[in-house]
C-alpha cells in the first residue's frame, strides 16, 4: 500500500494526504496505517483462534512475521502472544 495510491484514490497530492495526516492526526502516513492494520490484527486475535499469530500478520498485511510483531508492540505496547493471552 503506498500513500501515491491512496492519495490518488481520494483525489489528492501525496503532499496534500501527508499534510492531512499531519495535520489532523499528528501521524505520518505508515503510521496510520500501521495502527490500521494492528486494530484489524487485535479483531482477529480475538475473533479466531484458530489462525496463528504468524497468519494474522500476513492477513492483516504485514510482509513478515517479524515486521508485524515489532509494529504490534510499537502500537498495542505488548506483544500478539501476549495480547491473545490477555483475552
Amino acid at each position: 500500500l503506498k500513500s501515491s495510491d491512496v492519495a490518488k484514490k481520494v483525489q489528492l497530492t501525496t503532499h496534500q494526504l501527508s499534510q492531512l495526516l499531519n495535520d489532523n492526526f499528528g501521524k505520518s502516513f505508515p503510521v496510520f496505517i500501521n495502527e490500521y492494520k494492528i486494530s484489524a490484527a487485535k479483531i482477529m486475535i480475538e475473533q479466531n483462534n484458530n489462525f496463528t499469530l504468524e497468519a494474522i500478520g500476513y492477513e492483516c498485511g504485514f510482509n513478515s512475521k517479524s515486521t508485524f510483531y515489532t509494529t504490534f508492540k510499537k502500537v498495542a505496547g505488548t506483544t500478539p502472544a501476549k495480547f491473545r493471552e490477555q483475552l
